[in-house]
């Protein structure tokens, strides 16, 4: 493990506090055990293989989804990696699944960013499905911890990963570019194609969604956007999707997202369950 890169995440904590909305202060305070990369923290699942348990699992799967993506390259490629590590496809990537299936109809990008991923569900997707592609990765300090975490067992980018010191940094020439929210203006100027945010500017205060809309418009970028169309978090702030600052974008697509409507659980009957709310997704393109 480079522990430097460890090290230096842990060390930024107190940076990337100041960008923590009342959801993140509530499911990631102080102490919490972002080292764990089993534990959920409010930014995902990791779960790992247990025959019978997964098997019941796939079959709730596929009520929700049905048979067709489970036949796909992208899955295949998921289950290939995640089987190296005992990691069972959960309800978390089945829908990065989807969305990789639907993004590469769309474009083939050589730049993509993933704003607030978990569990490298969106990193490991972005580079199985568009390999040549730089990535960069932005997050709050301890989610990008856990985040390494994975990716070392899974030892798929190797040596190819950096991490930004400072919005000033110059750019390695690196598959995957670590970068902590306080230093999320590094990503300006980047001619970035892609931004990717999934179910995360949902739980983001209404002035870190604008900062992240000023840094993709002032790329040009395309942007997939897949969240909750309201959400009130634990502070009381108001998170409309219809209110993101989606002016002077061309729209590609814009619809309620078909893959984010039900889940299952085997935690209680009768174990499928709607989302909380509904899910919009976009592909909305800013190179106008």
């Amino acid at each position: 493990m480079q522990d430097h890169i460890i090290k230096k995440l842990i060390d930024n904590i107190d940076r990337s506090n100041q960008d923590k909305s009342s959801f993140w202060k509530k499911y990631l305070p102080a102490g919490a055990d972002y080292l764990n990369h089993f534990k959920h923290l409010g930014f995902g699942s990791y779960t790992k293989k247990n025959r019978i348990k997964n098997y019941f699992e796939i079959l709730l799967a596929k009520i929700i989804f049905g048979e067709d993506i489970f036949q796909t390259k992208t899955y295949e490629s998921y289950k290939t990696i995640f089987d190296k590590i005992e990691r069972h496809i959960d309800n978390d990537t089945i829908r990065h699944i989807f969305t990789f299936e639907k993004l590469k109809k769309y474009l083939n990008p050589k730049s993509i960013c993933i704003i607030g991923d978990g569990k490298i569900n969106g990193v490991l997707g972005a580079h199985l499905t568009f390999p040549s592609a730089k990535i960069f990765s932005v997050n709050l300090s301890e989610t990008l911890v856990n985040d390494y975490i994975i990716l070392e067992k899974i030892d798929l980018f190797k040596k190819q990963v950096a991490i930004v010191d400072n919005i000033n940094s110059a750019e390695e020439n690196k598959l995957l570019t670590l970068v902590t929210s306080n230093l999320k203006n590094f990503l300006l100027n980047k001619n970035i194609e892609l931004f990717i945010n999934i179910s995360s500017f949902q739980e983001m205060t209404e002035i870190e969604i604008n900062n992240y809309f000023k840094i993709i418009k002032n790329n040009k970028s395309k942007l997939y956007c897949c969240n909750r169309e309201y959400k009130k978090l634990p502070g009381g702030e108001e998170i409309y999707f219809d209110k993101y600052p989606f002016s002077d974008s061309k729209k590609i697509f814009y619809e309620n997202c078909p893959w984010h409507k039900k889940l299952y659980s085997l935690r209680k009957p009768p174990f499928i369950f709607n989302y909380d709310g509904n899910h919009k997704h976009c592909l909305v393109e800013f190179n106008l």
